[in-house]
C-alpha cells in the first residue's frame, strides 16, 4: 500500500478508536493492531499519537472553514446561507468520520496537541461564519432581533453537530432530512411575526396531576342514611320472629 493510502487508513481507524475509547485510553499499540502494523512501523507515519489526533482535527476543520467561507460569500438571503451552513456542516462531518465526536469528547484536553494553535484558529473562524450569517439576518429583518444572536447561533450550531453523533451510521443518507428538520425547527421559530399581527396568547397553565400507581374512584362514599336504618329495623323484626318460632317449637316438643 502506498504511503499516502496507509496514512489515510491509520487516520480513519485512529479516529474510530479515539471516538469509542477517548484519546487518553487509546494506545499506539491498539492503533497498530487495528491497521495491521506494529508500533515501531507506525512511528514511520506519525511521530506520536497526538500528531495523529492533530491531523484528524486540522484536516476536518480546514475543510469545514473552507466550505463555510464559500457559503457566507454567496449572494443569497441570510436564511438560504444558514441552510447552506447546516448542510455544509453535515457533509464535511460525513467526509471526516468521527472528527466531531473526538472534538466534543476531548475538548478539554486538546490544548496539549501540537496542532492546537491551528485547531483553535479554525474553530474561531467557523464560529465567526455562523455568527456573521445570523447577524446579517437580524440586520436585514429576516430573523428576530429580540433574540440574542450569540446564544441562538451557538444553540443551533451545537444541535447540528450533536445530530452528527446521533446519526453517525446513516449520516450520509440523512443529510437532506436533517438539514430540513434542523432549519425548520430553528428558523420557523426565529422569524419575526407579520407586521401588525397580534402576539399569540400565552399557553394556559396546567396544574400538574400527580401520578397514581392504582386507579381510584374519585366519588366519595355515601353516608349512612334512612336506607340503612330501614335494614336495621327489618333485621330486628326477623330476630323477634325467630325467637317466637323457637318458642313454639319448644312448646310442641313438650306436648305428650
Amino acid at each position: 500500500m502506498a504511503s499516502a493510502g496507509r496514512r489515510e487508513v491509520i487516520l480513519t481507524e485512529s479516529a474510530r478508536l479515539f471516538s469509542d475509547r477517548g484519546i487518553a485510553a487509546t494506545t499506539i499499540r491498539e492503533i497498530g493492531e487495528a491497521v495491521g502494523l506494529n508500533s515501531g512501523t507506525l512511528y514511520h507515519y506519525f511521530k506520536s499519537k497526538d500528531a495523529i489526533v492533530s491531523e484528524i482535527l486540522v484536516s476536518f476543520l480546514t475543510d469545514l472553514v473552507e466550505r463555510y467561507r464559500a457559503v457566507v460569500a454567496r449572494p443569497e438571503s441570510a436564511r438560504a446561507r444558514l441552510v447552506g451552513i447546516v448542510r455544509a456542516s453535515l457533509e464535511i462531518a460525513d467526509m471526516h468520520p468521527y472528527a466531531t465526536e473526538i472534538y466534543q469528547n476531548d475538548f478539554a484536553n486538546l490544548g496539549s496537541l501540537p496542532g492546537y494553535p491551528e485547531i483553535a484558529d479554525a474553530v474561531q473562524a467557523s464560529h465567526d461564519a455562523w455568527y456573521s450569517v445570523v447577524e446579517d439576518g437580524v440586520r436585514d429583518g429576516e430573523f428576530n432581533s429580540g433574540i440574542d444572536i450569540f446564544e441562538f447561533q451557538r444553540m443551533m450550531r451545537e444541535c447540528v453537530f450533536m445530530s452528527v453523533r446521533w446519526h453517525r451510521k446513516t449520516l450520509g443518507q440523512d443529510i437532506d432530512t436533517l438539514t430540513e428538520t434542523l432549519t425548520t425547527v430553528f428558523l420557523n421559530g426565529f422569524v419575526p411575526p407579520p407586521s401588525g399581527a397580534a402576539a399569540p396568547p400565552p399557553p394556559p397553565k396546567r396544574k400538574r396531576v400527580p401520578e397514581r400507581s392504582v386507579a381510584s374512584d374519585p366519588t366519595p362514599p355515601e353516608k349512612a342514611g334512612d336506607d340503612v336504618q330501614d335494614i336495621r329495623s327489618e333485621l330486628d323484626s326477623l330476630r323477634t320472629e325467630m325467637r317466637a318460632i323457637r318458642a313454639a317449637i319448644a312448646d310442641r316438643s313438650d306436648a305428650p
